[in-house]
């Protein structure tokens, strides 16, 4: 049973639950207040005093000891609680950046880290605090001096810590001098700047970053100069320059992130396609690798599709679309040689279980909305525009999926009232991005 509910009803009583004659005190305070009948042994289990037994405490026992306390029932109480918590929490985050007194904020942070006492909360107000507040250097000499390894934090968590940190750097004001501050800060490349791939930033902060790693020589691990220098040379696709190969054959993949495996094969695909060389040798190497690989098997494939779509290049969709059929099969016949797998959750392409999953699968939907607007299958596109969910996007990703949802929404519609809002929605994203090739004609002739 939850711990605060226990401390709070042993204060409304005055006394610990500690055997068998507190629990017949509380039984019988329980039925003279509330008129609820709840035995002294239902009570000796929820306060974990009868060792021999592993149940848990029913709803309805919950309810009757949140009702003691003055809940409606215990899902209010945990409500109510967990508000409590987090407000006083912010409340004592809004305090120390008050002060900024660097020391306390270093205290404070490394306690909510032992504790782990929402400890990502705690963590992102602060920072997005200071950076709101142009103390960049004080942000960055808390991280530098705090005791914290969020290396044991879960996926969710550090997405939280790179989406909220990362979507406020996108709304303020770096210098180019803050920039390196932060770029030989192994939080700020690890954890914000390689989490949070800021697709509407390529024009601002996050377009400098490549170009002043290498005019200072900062020094990267290679994995993360390679990240660098492939979100260069995409920046350069989306402002019509032309790019080099990036040599995807000589680098040791095994040592790479499937993620920028194939973010480096989606710049090698788009060098051959400004040089009109097939490419299928990339997608021949990038499938033995799925072959081969123990987890993480479409992670290959996302930004392939980030490349498909901004070249128009419908073979590769569909060759994407067929190799993750191909996944979602081998996945369907693992599931059911192993009836035991727990903890999984079905979705309509993907066996998902990690949220940035279903992140994946709604990229893939508007790789399969394009596809089906090309090949005029009308039925198959209103069923895919059911299926895309705005809310499960990637943050950072976002304009860009918006520009190709809104593009291919354009293309599914013929009334002409909604074409208008849909071409006004376009030319806003387009002057938000403010990417020369996002123009009219990309518009008008994307399936010519």
């Amino acid at each position: 049973m939850n711990k605060n509910l226990k401390n709070k009803i042993e204060k409304k009583i005055g006394r610990k639950i500690l055997k068998r004659g507190d629990c017949e005190y509380l039984s019988e305070r329980i039925f003279n207040e509330n008129n609820k009948n709840i035995s002294y042994n239902t009570l000796r289990r929820a306060f974990d005093l009868d060792i021999n037994s592993n149940v848990k405490p029913s709803k309805s026992t919950l309810d009757i000891l949140s009702n003691f306390i003055g809940y409606n029932s215990y899902n209010e109480y945990n409500r109510e609680s967990n508000w409590n918590k987090k407000w006083d929490l912010k409340t004592k985050v809004c305090g120390l950046i008050n002060r900024m007194e660097d020391d306390e904020l270093i205290y404070e942070l490394n306690l909510a880290w032992v504790k782990n006492d929402d400890f990502a909360i705690m963590f992102v107000g602060v920072l997005r605090e200071l950076l709101l507040l142009g103390k960049i250097k004080l942000a960055n000499d808390v991280i530098l001096k705090s005791k914290i390894d969020l290396i044991d934090l879960n996926y969710s968590e550090l997405v939280f810590i790179g989406n909220g940190i990362g979507s406020v750097l996108r709304k303020i004001k770096v210098d180019e001098e803050d920039l390196e501050l932060l770029l030989n800060n192994k939080f700020f490349v690890d954890y914000i700047f390689l989490l949070f791939v800021d697709y509407s930033s390529l024009n601002g902060y996050y377009g400098l970053l490549y170009p002043i790693i290498k005019r200072k020589k900062i020094n990267l691990r290679i994995d993360q100069n390679l990240f660098f220098e492939s979100i260069n040379y995409f920046r350069d696709l989306l402002l019509g320059n032309d790019i080099e190969f990036i040599k995807f054959n000589k680098f040791k993949k095994e040592l790479l992130h499937p993620i920028l495996i194939g973010r480096l094969a989606s710049i090698e695909i788009a060098a051959c396609k400004k040089k009109n060389i097939n490419y299928d040798y990339i997608l021949n190497e990038i499938s033995e690798m799925i072959s081969i690989s123990s987890g993480h098997t479409i992670d290959y494939l996302y930004e392939l599709k980030s490349i498909s779509l901004l070249q128009q290049d419908f073979y590769l969709m569909q060759w994407i679309c067929s190799c993750e059929d191909d996944i979602n099969l081998q996945l369907s016949i693992n599931h059911h040689k192993n009836h035991d797998e727990k903890n999984v959750l079905w979705s309509h392409n993907f066996l998902v279980n990690e949220e940035y999953h279903l992140a994946h699968e709604q990229y893939s939907f508007i790789l399969h909305l394009i596809l089906s607007i090309k090949n005029k299958d009308i039925k198959k596109t209103n069923l895919v525009l059911k299926k895309i969910i705005k809310q499960r996007w990637v943050l950072s990703y976002h304009c860009y999926l918006d520009l190709f949802f809104t593009l291919g929404n354009y293309y599914s519609t013929n009334n002409i009232d909604e074409k208008s809002l849909l071409i006004d929605h376009y030319n806003k994203l387009c002057k938000h991005l403010n990417y020369p090739v996002f123009d009219k004609n990309y518009l008008k002739n994307y399936f010519d």
